[in-house]
């Protein structure tokens, strides 16, 4: 007598959010790190710290700016360093840590081709270790459901049906 794997003949997509971005790579630049411990921006340094930083470092990457609030700077200093970042990454964005993750979930969903998953039985894999926002559980309903047969959600033992057309 042979086991049967019934999940696996079931036809039944596994949908782990977590690999949306498991090759993408986020940081952080920190605009007190271009102010030379002051902390106020004088334009001439700052400008000359840019020019000498190596982005080059950040290729591929999804980037947060991020300004502390201990410090005082006009709005172009963000725009400065996006313009020397955008040949460079994936996206750039004014915030923090989570703030380009968020971006680079985003730029992920935009890109799923949801067209494969037309007419599939999906179960969006629950219970991760909180690594996946809230959110992208939300907008990946909104991107499956027009095109899924069914969308569940948990483990295939125990999953809650959330769409069935």
């Amino acid at each position: 007598m042979s086991i049967v794997n019934r999940v696996a003949e079931s036809g039944l997509i596994q949908f782990d959010p977590a690999t949306l971005v498991k090759d993408m790579v986020v940081s952080v630049v920190s605009l007190s790190d271009f102010l030379n411990e002051e902390s106020i921006l004088r334009e001439k340094p700052f400008r000359q710290a840019i020019t000498a930083h190596d982005w080059t470092h950040y290729i591929g990457q999804y980037v947060a700016i991020q300004i502390d609030q201990e410090t005082l700077v006009p709005q172009w200093a963000a725009m400065l360093v996006t313009s020397c970042l955008l040949p460079h990454v994936q996206g750039v964005c004014l915030g923090n840590q989570g703030s380009a993750l968020d971006m680079a979930y985003e730029s992920a969903l935009e890109k799923l081709e949801a067209k494969d998953y037309y007419n599939k039985n999906i179960i969006i894999k629950g219970c991760n270790d909180g690594s996946v926002p809230d959110w992208v559980y939300v907008r990946l309903i909104e991107v499956l459901q027009p095109h899924a047969n069914r969308i569940a959600y948990g483990e295939a033992c125990s999953s809650v049906p959330l769409y069935k057309r």
